[in-house]
């Protein structure tokens, strides 16, 4: 039984929430876009470079890719929110993608699509323990 601020029991039980028949959690229902092939990744590897809104709209969408942190957070902002395959194309590197994947905070869904369609991503995460 429920219980009130002075410590008297009220005999009230607070319904228990829980969500519909079916449903499944948003990082399970994003469509995250894969390349084909990383060799297909030619992004920038150096310089300064200003995501697309579409992709960053965080307001510090600039990134100087020589900043390691920086590099990590535009490679994390293109795989969630790509939106085309062309997207992926033009802002990551395949070979910096290689590089950064075990480093790389990622929503669970998405590293498991990438590293199902690209064992050698799974490998570097592998190698790097």
């Amino acid at each position: 039984m429920g219980e009130s601020s002075e410590g008297v029991n009220t005999g009230r039980h607070e319904p228990v929430s829980r969500p519909p028949v079916g449903y499944l959690p948003y990082g399970d229902r994003k469509p995250y876009f894969l390349a084909d092939t990383l060799t297909a990744l030619n992004g920038p590897t150096r310089g300064v470079i200003t995501l697309p809104h579409h992709l960053d709209w965080s307001g510090h969408a600039e990134y100087d890719l020589s900043r390691p942190a920086r590099l990590a957070s535009m490679y994390k902002a293109v795989l969630t929110e790509a939106a085309t395959l062309e997207d992926l194309h033009m802002w990551l590197s395949g070979d910096v993608l290689l590089r950064l994947w075990p480093t790389l905070w990622l929503p669970p869904q998405l590293r498991r699509r990438w590293e199902e369609r690209f064992p050698e991503l799974a490998a570097t995460r592998t190698n790097a323990a």
